[in-house]
């Protein structure tokens, strides 16, 4: 029992979480569908004195709201008539229609605003969450969130409206069969009571099918995504049917959770109509043995009671919807609220300055679950202006040391310090601002290479961008499309080979005069012609821009100021390229002329 309430109370705390603003729309709701309601039911229980002027032999209906229609005209100083009685009916149903209208679109609005609010708010919490959190979690997943379960939890938002107007049209039928006979009014309650808790074990069951589809959504989209990013690798593989057979396992899965709502759903809706149908012949062996049998309030609580019927079946489907979308609302606001626990911290307060050098002293960083450290008391530096090359096998700490200056990660020992002053102090924007970081891994826009290389900033002029592309050896290659810079690139851009692609991105940089630049294996993929026009751009910034950079194809950094080879986390050599290659015995000269 205790269990039972607990789950209540966190369901209604997950709706006013999710839709405590809309408070007001929802007040405004109700008030509107009961005023629509009972404008309804008044409409509906004028046709008892309404068959009283059509028939003459039919008695003058006695129930209060009879009486009361009737009273209304006495003191309005209108005629009552056959003729003013059809004109009350039909401006009530008029203004009931209006009043309906205006209910609906405050509920369309409300979903409207929850739908762009909602996936606002868990678009901008997990892009301002800390890197250990994105990579950790599944893109996929992200993505559906952030589409499917976000369009979800809307809906639930638009059949709560509904429910909302159902519900007020069941009371107002409910009173109209009160005000008939209190007695058939009373059976109808309990035995609707009895037929809506016989239908609680179902609801419960589309709770926990719904909940499982949701996960089984997510899982397709994570696995559909993977694949997609991977499609070269999949042909080149020759895979496609392997992929293929275990997506229709998902697609099977999904297709059954889905019958089994929807039998869920049509179970309930087949065993109310003929118990519906039972009721209303009860009720009119009831009428019918009355002494004083009313053919116009007969019709009038048949029509009512079917009515209430109708809303029951309404109001069972509904929340039959309401339980399915419960899990994707649940989601939406965990992710969100997971995000924004996560959410970067930038406790600097400092402006970026730069005069004299960068610093790592005695740096040490470790992965979480992971026991060991990643990086062992490393020490070095960069003059402003210099060039570092670091080195090293697979798994030394090369790419930490970037994620360590990109500020994606701080260290757990030592610091990491710009002219004496920690970077953890200067403010987050200021320092990334600064920071210019191209990886093997190439990120493009299906856009303009003007879009590509602007990249969201509209700081960026057209000077900016041709500068960037020359510095970058990627302005003669542009100039020479028949659209120039106006060219789209296609899906990571596609439409261009891998060096011209790395040549954007590192324009991309470029345009944004960052005082740091930091290559991580930016050569590693590219031919040799690419690697050329690369090399030539980065000693062309030499003297200009502090550059780091990581690579395994050694000619790269060999023009570096500075060569700093790591392994298993801690510096192992450092030294002057050319002096390095001098000494047999060093790590740069082994691995120099074994690759060569």
């Amino acid at each position: 029992m205790l269990t039972k309430f607990s789950e209540k109370l966190n369901l209604l705390n997950l709706f006013k979480k999710a839709f405590g603003q809309y408070k007001s729309e929802i007040i405004l709701l109700t008030i509107l569908s009961f005023v629509s309601g009972f404008l309804e039911s008044i409409g509906i229980n004028a046709i008892i004195p309404l068959f009283s002027f059509l028939n003459k032999d039919q008695a003058p209906g006695v129930d209060f709201i009879s009486r009361a229609i009737e009273k209304f005209f006495l003191y309005a100083h209108l005629k009552y008539t056959l003729v003013s009685l059809l004109v009350f009916i039909i401006l009530l149903f008029i203004i009931k229609a209006a009043i309906l209208f205006w209910a609906n679109y405050v509920a369309t609005r409300a979903t409207a605003s929850f739908e762009t609010k909602i996936r606002n708010e868990l678009f901008s919490a997990i892009l301002k969450a800390d890197w250990p959190y994105l990579s950790a979690e599944k893109v996929g997943y992200l993505d559906q969130s952030l589409t499917n379960d976000v369009d979800q939890s809307s809906k639930l938002l638009t059949y709560i409206s509904a429910s909302i107007i159902v519900l007020a049209n069941l009371i107002a039928y409910g009173l109209l069969v009160v005000n008939i006979s209190w007695i058939v009014a009373l059976f109808t309650m309990a035995f609707g009571g009895i037929v809506l808790f016989s239908l609680k074990p179902l609801f419960r069951r589309n709770i926990a099918v719904s909940a499982e589809m949701g996960r089984l959504y997510k899982e397709l989209a994570h696995y559909v995504n993977e694949n997609i990013m991977g499609m070269k690798a999949v042909k080149a593989s020759f895979v496609e049917e392997k992929i293929t057979e275990r997506s229709n396992k998902y697609f099977e899965a999904i297709k059954n959770l889905n019958l089994r709502v929807a039998a869920l759903r049509n179970a309930t809706t087949a065993l109310l109509q003929p118990v519906g149908l039972i009721f209303v012949i009860a009720v009119f062996i009831f009428f019918y043995k009355m002494t004083a049998f009313n053919f116009a309030a007969f019709a009038v609580i048949v029509y009512a009671i079917n009515k209430v019927f109708a809303y029951i079946q309404q109001a069972q489907s509904n929340l039959h919807t309401i339980n399915a979308q419960v899990p994707y609302l649940a989601s939406v606001l965990e992710y969100k609220n997971k995000a924004k626990k996560h959410e970067e911290r930038d406790l600097g307060t400092a402006s970026f300055h730069f005069q004299k050098k960068l610093e790592f002293r005695n740096v040490g960083f470790s992965y979480k679950n992971r026991e060991e450290n990643v990086l062992n008391g490393v020490s070095f530096s960069i003059d402003k202006g210099g060039m570092v090359g670091l080195i090293g096998p697979s798994g030394a700490g090369k790419t930490t040391i970037v994620d360590l200056i990109l500020r994606l990660y701080l260290p757990q020992d030592g610091e990491i310090l710009i002219d004496g002053r920690n970077i953890a102090d200067i403010r987050m924007e200021d320092w990334r601002k600064n920071i210019g970081y191209v990886s093997q891994e190439i990120f493009l826009l299906n856009d303009t290479i003007e879009n590509n290389i602007k990249f969201y900033s509209d700081a960026i002029t057209e000077k900016d961008m041709i500068e960037a592309a020359r510095q970058a050896n990627i302005y003669d290659f542009i100039n020479s499309l028949p659209i120039k810079f106006s060219t789209v690139v296609g899906e990571r851009g596609i439409l261009l080979s891998g060096g011209q692609k790395q040549r954007i991105i590192l324009a991309r940089v470029l345009a944004r005069h960052p005082q740091i630049l930091v290559l991580d294996e930016a050569t590693s993929a590219l031919d040799n012609e690419s690697e050329i026009f690369i090399q030539k751009s980065i000693e062309s910034l030499k003297g200009k821009i502090t550059v780091l950079a990581i690579a395994h194809r050694l000619s790269t950094v060999k023009v570096s100021d500075k060569l700093i080879a790591l392994d298993e986390g801690k510096i192992i050599e450092e030294g002057v390229p050319a002096e390095l290659l001098q000494n047999k015995d060093s790590y740069f000269f082994r691995v120099y002329n074994l690759k060569n």
